[in-house]
């Protein structure tokens, strides 16, 4: 029996997947992701993923894996949809409590399981919004708000004014 598969199980035990060594391969469309849609600017698409359990010579229970979409967020400078790539490169050791999470090797996130089953898709929705830039913006060329941004010269000029200069003003000098 082999042990990849090219469907994505919704929910899993992780210690039994990685005992078996299972491997799985698929697509898990963005609108199932209820946490990640709020930010997106589009629901349409699915994340490629591919997936490996396994335990290690120290006996960590791991998962290792990719996970890539190619995700349409609003540009916080102009509000336009913009392309939002993400590649992530999976490596997670499956713990009880933090306690064990203290103890893993280096290499491993940890991701403390409360209860079997895990859902599987909660694990790469918790990774697609750790990925996400906390401010996405179009680079500023590409921009159509581009127009209404201050030239950098002006920019400069602008930081040069101090509030607190009046304060500076009022400083009187040491009569020491």
């Amino acid at each position: 029996m082999s042990r990849r598969q090219d469907r994505l199980p919704v929910q899993v035990d992780p210690y039994r997947l990685a005992e078996q060594g299972r491997e799985y391969d698929g697509e898990l469309p963005l609108r199932q992701m209820k946490r990640l849609l709020p930010l997106l600017a589009t629901e349409s698409g699915a994340a490629a993923v591919s997936l490996r359990f396994g335990v290690d010579e120290m006996g960590v229970h791991y998962l290792q894996g990719t996970i890539q979409v190619d995700l349409s967020v609003p540009c916080q400078r102009c509000l336009e949809a913009m392309s939002c790539p993400v590649d992530i490169d999976l490596a997670l050791a499956f713990v009880g409590s933090t306690a064990e999470a203290d103890r893993l090797p280096g290499g491993y996130e940890p991701f403390i399981v409360e209860s079997v089953p895990v859902v599987l898709a909660d694990i790469i929705e918790d990774e697609l919004l750790l990925a996400l830039p906390q401010i996405p913006m179009h680079e500023l060329q590409e921009c159509p708000a581009r127009d209404y941004v201050a030239p950098e010269e002006e920019q400069d000029k602008a930081g040069q004014d101090n509030p607190f200069q009046v304060l500076a003003d009022l400083k009187t000098p040491d009569k020491g």
